[in-house]
């Protein structure tokens, strides 16, 4: 295990070496947002993708995969776990995203390398970090600091709600980050609406593939029929099992 990880943080180090956060990104100036989050059940890995109109939010296209999950949850390496699922995800879609919104971090992580980061750089695309929960750092004047650096802010978007951790993944600076995750949250929801329609997506259909159950047990064989109901359900695009 200790070998593995080390291969993992050379690659966090090249990773990170590439990233840019400085551009700027005017929210009005952008069309389409993808949102990104995964489920899990037994070993398998669903990725979720809903891209949205960014001045509307209505749901323009919904796509899912699903993979046998090669790695644990370990902190700090999530993007080696739920990463290659995104960019399986990401191809599958039709439609073009200006934004990619990661449920993770992008450089608010010790290496510079979170969730957001990596799909950034593999698919060099902008790419933004919405994540629940500080990995690493402290917070000042409503900024990440991390090794004496900013990397972030808090966002608050729901009263009497914990804050959302957001960073820039590649390709956006960290105002830019804000403004467009700001601008698309719509109340009484916590999350940008593209994360927000990602995780509900990716969640009702892992349970579903599960037979119903709650992210459980056994995870069979899944027929074609299950996906016809799915289209049937989310309506547009709605993905295919890989």
């Amino acid at each position: 295990m200790v070998s593995g990880l080390e291969k993992f943080e050379d690659m966090q180090q090249k990773i990170a070496s590439q990233v840019d956060s400085s551009k700027t990104i005017d929210f009005y100036n952008i069309k389409k947002v993808a949102g990104f989050d995964c489920a899990f059940f037994d070993d398998q890995i669903v990725c979720g993708a809903v891209v949205i109109d960014a001045k509307t939010c209505q749901v323009i296209e919904k796509k899912y995969s699903v993979a046998k999950s090669s790695m644990p949850y370990i902190p700090g390496f999530l993007a080696f776990r739920e990463g290659p699922a995104i960019i399986q995800t990401y191809f599958s879609l039709e439609s073009e995203p200006d934004v990619l919104i990661i449920d993770g971090h992008g450089i608010a992580h010790e290496k510079k390398c979170g969730l957001a980061t990596y799909v950034g750089i593999e698919l060099n695309k902008p790419s933004i970090g919405v994540a629940k929960s500080l990995l690493i750092g402290e917070i000042k004047d409503n900024r990440i600091i991390i090794n004496n650096e900013e990397r972030g802010a808090l966002l608050k978007t729901k009263a009497h709600a914990n804050n959302l951790f957001v960073s820039p993944g590649h390709l956006i600076d960290i105002n830019s980050c804000i403004q467009i995750a700001g601008k698309l949250v719509i109340p009484p929801h916590k999350f940008p609406e593209p994360l927000h329609e990602a995780h509900k997506f990716a969640k009702k259909t892992a349970i579903k593939l599960n037979g119903g159950e709650d992210i459980a047990h056994e995870s069979g064989n899944y027929e074609e029929s299950e996906q016809e109901r799915l289209e049937k359900e989310f309506g547009v695009n709605s993905g295919s099992i890989v």
